[in-house]
């Protein structure tokens, strides 16, 4: 079974290599613009600017989505971390409005992680 740390690191090897693979075919598309700079026909140089400006939407939509994805991923860090301050501020209350039922709900946690751990 992969763990988060793994999967973390299979996405970022993922996202690399993409980035690596639209790096290498923009350069790709560029040289053979600058390349073909030489036909002057005018079906060349009609397709030289149809690449060329495909090549630059590309780049920007690339970037708006890594802006994107940056944001998002930033508002749902900040949501987690929302949640998490809320249960924690719930749990932490209960236990100081009844701390028999958590130490008797920490003391049954205690035993079945035991008991699994046991198990091994």
């Amino acid at each position: 079974m992969a763990g988060k740390k793994d999967i973390k690191i299979d996405a970022d090897r993922t996202r690399e290599q993409l980035e690596q693979d639209l790096r290498d075919l923009s350069d790709t598309v560029e040289k053979f613009l600058k390349s073909s700079a030489e036909d002057t026909s005018e079906h060349m140089t009609q397709l030289r600017a149809e690449a060329g400006s495909t090549l630059e939407e590309i780049k920007q939509r690339l970037a708006s989505y890594g802006e994107d994805f940056k944001h998002r991923l930033q508002a749902g860090g900040d949501e987690l971390r929302e949640r998490s301050r809320d249960a924690i501020d719930c749990a932490d209350n209960y236990v100081h409005e009844n701390p028999w039922r958590g130490i008797g709900i920490a003391a049954a946690a205690g035993v079945f992680v035991g008991l699994l751990l046991g198990r091994r």
